[in-house]
């Protein structure tokens, strides 16, 4: 059967399942792989030019109080879903464990609540993922201590909860006048936290791109966080952040391939070292951070 004919098969399958009879057929088509690098690698391609979800393609599901898009899905990501999704089916056996990782990896102590998800990947995503045992940072050992920067943000979480806008109140049962006190509540709720500083360790991308050969340390299946320092978004999300995108890092020989869910409008992979390049002499992204499965 051509390799066509398997995609072909395969999408078909997943147009007409529910959500966990498609992590089940995801699954099953990796039951056979026992190296997580391989699983991520394999999962992850399965949705190669699926598209971009903006604004956020998932949420806490139907009983979800702000925010009800699904819990997880597989027909569209943004950069951070992609990786979770990716992340919860390469360490699961089945579809409730699955579920219970994705939940863990998503939200803090895996208590699904908009207040509890990890909205921030510098204050939050990064340190709990530590904690939780999932994922180990691994800057140190591609770069020695004199190349490793250091981004520090005040993360308001309060500002950032006063920008949250009407549209962003994600209710479809809900008549506008609920929705309107739905996102007065949220706004409220901004009294019961203050901002923190949020640090994330990185490499220069100039120190790479002047030092190629420091990539073939990158090990295969790492996660790669892309650093803009002290990121100024106060205008449209009420903060400053040092994070703005998240993906994968693959070999295919030996090249190293970003594979990510692209702001340009789908999943795709393009090699590594030509993406750097275009960011090089960029205004506020400078680096990146790294991380692998702690497996």
């Amino acid at each position: 059967m051509s390799k066509i004919l398997i995609f072909f098969l395969f999408t078909y399958s997943l147009a007409f399942a529910g959500p966990r009879q498609e992590a089940e057929e995801l699954l099953n088509r990796v039951s056979h792989e026992v190296s997580h690098t391989k699983r991520l690698k394999l999962l992850s391609g399965f949705f190669l030019g699926y598209p971009y979800g903006k604004n956020g393609p998932l949420g806490e599901g139907p009983s979800g109080k702000y925010d009800q898009d699904p819990l997880y899905r597989f027909d569209t990501f943004d950069c951070t879903t992609y990786l979770e999704t990716i992340m919860a089916l390469t360490v699961a056996r089945n579809v409730d464990e699955f579920e219970v990782h994705l939940n863990k990896i998503r939200y803090e102590q895996g208590d699904i609540d908009y207040l509890k998800r990890n909205h921030f990947t510098d204050l939050q995503w990064i340190p709990y993922n530590i904690q939780n045992g999932y994922l180990i940072e691994i800057n140190h050992e591609i770069v020695g201590p004199d190349d490793i920067k250091l981004a520090q943000a005040i993360i308001n979480f309060p500002g950032w909860l006063r920008s949250i806008k009407i549209e962003q109140i994600i209710a479809p049962m809900a008549t506008q006048e609920e929705r309107v006190w739905l996102l007065q509540e949220l706004h409220t709720e901004a009294s019961n936290y203050t901002p923190q500083l949020a640090q994330v360790s990185y490499i220069s991308i100039k120190t790479l791109v002047l030092k190629p050969a420091l990539l073939d340390k990158i090990p295969d299946g790492s996660i790669v966080n892309f650093v803009r320092p002290n990121w100024d978004l106060t205008e449209v999300a009420g903060t400053h952040q040092n994070i703005s995108h998240q993906g994968f890092l693959f070999r295919k020989g030996k090249q190293l391939y970003l594979r990510h869910a692209s702001t340009t409008g789908k999943v795709e992979e393009l090699p590594f070292i030509d993406y750097l390049r275009k960011f090089q002499n960029h205004g506020t992204l400078k680096g990146i951070h790294l991380m692998k499965l702690n497996l």
